[in-house]
């Protein structure tokens, strides 16, 4: 029986298609400003756009053989969200991201059946979480967090659990690492905060 968070991500996961494309940081900043600062962009412009705006964007850069360009932030004080489509550099700076306190980092590719859960603290990169793979680094900061989260330990869960790969394993890993990512920041991504306009960023390929 699902928990009624994990019904929410499960939820969220299957009826957002672009989400499983997306590299989601979550940071502490002062300002957008800040966080902007932290990223090291050259910032040609700043629209308020939504994520279909992101995606159609990011596309266009992609299917043009560019580098992508943009880059949306929204804003739930203390923490912001970085979405990116066709584009990293939230995790490129996941470290100096970190410096005012926490960011943590899902990047992937629901596409290539692969995700990473990235998480720094004041400055320094503390631990990763893989899907199919060992966990890398401490993760001792964070173990209040980790209760029952079992998807984002074990590697041959699949195995123990008499389940193969494909067998729905890569949706629950992202809905503990979803679930992670609401115990650390304190906010639920959801479709209010995804359907919402926030600042589009474009900047320098």
């Amino acid at each position: 029986m699902l928990t009624e968070i994990e019904t929410h991500y499960r939820g969220l996961i299957e009826r957002s298609p672009s989400l499983g494309e997306l590299c989601l940081t979550w940071c502490q900043a002062a300002s957008a400003d800040q966080v902007v600062q932290a990223l090291d962009v050259d910032v040609l412009d700043v629209t308020v756009s939504d994520l279909r705006d992101l995606v159609d964007e990011s596309y266009e850069d992609l299917e043009e053989g560019r580098l992508g360009r943009f880059l949306m932030l929204a804003e739930e004080p203390p923490w912001f969200l970085a979405m990116e489509l066709s584009g990293d550099r939230a995790f490129g700076a996941l470290e100096r991201l970190s410096t005012g306190g926490e960011a943590v980092c899902l990047i992937g590719s629901e596409t290539l059946y692969r995700f990473r859960l990235y998480y720094a603290r004041k400055g320094r990169l503390v631990c990763r979480f893989s899907h199919g793979e060992d966990i890398w680094g401490d993760t001792a900061p964070i173990e209040k967090h980790l209760t029952g989260l079992c998807h984002l330990h074990e590697r041959y869960a699949d195995v123990q659990d008499g389940r193969g790969p494909g067998g729905g394993l890569l949706e629950d890993w992202r809905v503990h690492a979803s679930i992670l990512m609401e115990r650390i920041t304190g906010v639920r991504l959801s479709f209010d905060l995804l359907g919402r306009k926030h600042a589009l960023y474009r900047l320098r390929g």
